[in-house]
């Protein structure tokens, strides 16, 4: 934040993009969550069969690029304005690239399903063109910037790993075509899910919390040194790990260290944060974020420990990293989208509906458009479904996976339930304004 420490509660004003720019961005996003939930159920045998096959690669991409990608750029367009105190450089361009990416993610993910690799090697290309759109666009916005915080050096870097992802991820799709890496299948998809997963999806989460967290729970960020060895420890570990995962080096358990250790900081920092906030209470929001921050603290202690590859045999590896990728996609990535969509999406749609309301008749509280019960119950129901697939993932039971996915299908539509009664507020309502007062009556 130019001029100010991210979280400390001062913002100049800043243009804002039109509303329909995230929320478009937002609903198709919203629609990839719950289709993946109740698709999750009828692919029991597949989630429980090796993880590299098409049927789980489809669902696996709906999730990362249908939901969490498109959330994040969404966000992304919406975020940069306000918390790095700038203007997005281009409306026009965020829309040609939403149509584009829409496009290529379908493409992907049907031919994924279907096992057709010359469509899924053209849908890969369309999610590279509309990628490339967002990065000039995000780095036309960038640009701008008068002076560089923890907040913006972490979306520059996040937004340079989204690149290099989505390169290799076109490259893999590809080999299936022509042949030419070798045919290093796994080491290859092991690199690509973690640079993905690490270095666009966990950096940009990281920087976005530096500024949300403490604005969220009225607080603030009173330290960035910590934040700041963070990003540079996270930065070394993960091109660390990324090479030692493609050359099958021994040395992946140092740099699993390093990512360990910047993990740690964040959540540390994220404790402090929360410990000097003036809201003593926890809303559904932030209690999904801090179950994803709990959640994350598992997930890093079991790539710790695939890293070094003390396992009793090969299948149970097997096991345990397709259970290790499913915590992460779901328990930290998925429940921190959440219960950050449960504070940016009421007050989207409270601004644009209410605010102009104003002192001519009552409006709800932004916080009251979300209401109690609905995310309670969507909570109970996520984190009960993860526990029960991800066990029954890592020990090969039918029973739980079958129950786990059946519960997570009802925390998806329940997720439904809750954003679309803060969608029913874009209506307009015929309510009559009440009658001017005439002077001297």
């Amino acid at each position: 934040m130019a001029g100010s420490k991210p979280g400390s509660g001062s913002s100049a004003p800043a243009r804002l993009p039109s509303l329909w720019v995230p929320l478009r961005y937002f609903v198709t996003a919203q629609v990839a969550f719950v289709t993946a939930m109740l698709w999750a159920p009828w692919q029991v045998s597949n989630l429980l069969d090796f993880y590299y096959q098409g049927h789980d690669l489809a669902l696996t991409h709906l999730l990362t690029l249908g939901w969490i990608t498109m959330t994040i750029m969404g966000a992304s367009f919406q975020l940069v304005p306000v918390a790095l105190e700038t203007t997005l450089w281009s409306e026009r361009l965020a829309c040609w690239q939403y149509w584009i990416m829409l496009l290529g993610v379908a493409i992907m993910v049907s031919h994924f399903w279907i096992g057709h690799h010359e469509g899924l090697a053209f849908g890969a290309g369309l999610v590279l063109v509309a990628v490339t759109l967002f990065l000039i666009n995000m780095g036309r916005t960038l640009w701008q910037l008068p002076h560089w915080d923890i907040v913006g050096r972490h979306m520059a870097a996040a937004l340079v790993y989204l690149a290099s992802t989505v390169v290799m991820g076109n490259l893999m799709a590809l080999d299936k075509i022509f042949d030419f890496l070798g045919g290093q299948v796994l080491t290859t998809i092991h690199a690509h899910a973690h640079l993905a997963g690490i270095g666009w999806v966990t950096m940009m989460i990281f920087g976005a919390s530096y500024k949300l967290i403490p604005m969220f729970s009225l607080s603030e960020l009173r330290d960035e040194r910590l934040a700041y060895w963070e990003f540079w420890l996270l930065h070394v570990g993960l091109v660390g790990l990324y090479m030692t995962l493609l050359l099958q080096s021994p040395w992946a358990t140092l740099f699993a260290l390093l990512i360990a250790t910047a993990v740690g900081l964040f959540l540390w920092t994220m404790r402090d944060v929360m410990r000097v906030r003036r809201r003593p209470r926890l809303d559904w929001g932030l209690r999904h974020t801090m179950s994803a921050m709990t959640t994350l603290a598992i997930v890093t202690i079991l790539g710790l420990w695939l890293s070094t590859g003390w396992l009793p045999s090969d299948e149970f590896a097997a096991r345990l990293a397709f259970g290790y990728g499913v915590l992460a996609l779901l328990g930290w990535v998925s429940a921190m989208i959440i219960g950050l969509m449960y504070k940016i999406i009421p007050f989207l749609v409270w601004h644009h509906r209410y605010s102009d309301l104003i002192g001519l008749r009552s409006v709800p509280a932004a916080a009251q458009i979300l209401g109690e019960s609905t995310p309670r119950m969507e909570f109970w129901l996520l984190y009960a479904g993860i526990a029960m697939t991800v066990t029954g993932v890592i020990f090969t039971s039918w029973l739980l996976v079958q129950v786990g996915t059946l519960v997570l299908a009802l925390a998806g539509l329940t997720f439904a339930v809750a954003v679309c009664r803060i969608y029913c507020h874009l209506v307009p309502r015929l309510t009559p304004l009440p009658e001017a007062q005439i002077v001297g009556t």
